[in-house]
């Protein structure tokens, strides 16, 4: 009985010690943290499913459609064949031909049209301005009037109350003599020749002479300066203007006939 007691117990100790080896292992024993790291080194299996389109990737896309939007409204040019000429469009010289360079005739309309996108916030696409706010230039009597009077109304700018087709406006509208000759020319022919107006062009020579006679003005025009002033008649000012080959000629007439003159005192008298 005493050796059956013996027996068990010795086996009981036996099962401790191996109990106590396997769950407290030696120093020896493989690191716990070594192991987890292999196992999150593995990666996850691919699987089939669906997952949301990242919120930044998704605002890119949106803010990438508006801006594709705007600019095709702005330079679409109405899709027609002859309203868009390319990068070339408003180059001063024709480099298409090899050999001598020569001066590219540019569309006054089409310069014109580019150049009123600067208006459009306040005068409107259709030309019929804001009601109340900023008047119209559809019909307008100040469009079709005088275009030196309007060649100063871009120059100088406007200020102050103006009547246009019975209504009275009173906004201000800035100076726009950082423009070239060619493109104020261009954009007062485009709004005397669109919509319902059928002005005449404007030419740039024009706003040339109305830049020289302003000067270095820097106050706005007022719709009653406007009014007063007094512009000499279109026939009388080109009977008067000489141009530069018909000065040349009458200095030349006037120098062979001067030297002629000195000539015949030389000569003696017989």
């Amino acid at each position: 009985m005493n050796d059956e007691k013996n027996k068990t117990h010795d086996q009981l100790s036996t099962d401790r010690e191996q109990f106590s080896s396997y769950e407290q292992p030696d120093p020896e024993s493989p690191d716990i943290q070594d192991i987890h790291r292999a196992v999150l080194r593995e990666q996850f299996e691919p699987s089939e499913g669906q997952q949301r389109v990242p919120i930044a990737l998704f605002l890119f896309f949106i803010a990438l459609a508006m801006w594709g939007g705007y600019y095709l409204s702005k330079y679409d040019g109405n899709f027609q064949a002859n309203v868009y000429d390319g990068p070339d469009a408003f180059r001063l010289m024709d480099l298409s031909q090899s050999g001598e360079k020569k001066e590219k005739q540019i569309d006054p309309i089409l310069l014109g049209k580019r150049i009123y996108n600067n208006c459009v916030s306040c005068h409107q696409a259709s030309g019929e301005g804001v009601a109340g706010q900023y008047p119209p230039l559809n019909q307008s009597e100040w469009v079709l009037g005088d275009d030196r009077i309007l060649a100063r109304i871009l120059l100088g700018g406007l200020n102050g109350p103006i009547e246009v087709k019975g209504t009275t406006y009173n906004a201000q509208m800035p100076a726009w003599k950082q423009l070239s000759d060619r493109d104020i020319a261009a954009v007062l022919t485009f709004i005397r020749q669109n919509w319902n107006n059928t002005a005449p062009a404007v030419e740039e020579s024009t706003i040339a002479n109305v830049r020289a006679s302003i000067g270095t003005r820097t106050s706005a025009y007022s719709a009653s300066e406007l009014k007063a002033i007094e512009l000499p008649d279109r026939s009388e000012a080109a009977a008067t203007e000489t141009t530069p080959m018909e000065s040349e000629a009458a200095e030349s007439e006037t120098a062979e006939s001067q030297t002629a003159e000195s000539k015949s005192n030389l000569e003696p008298s017989k």
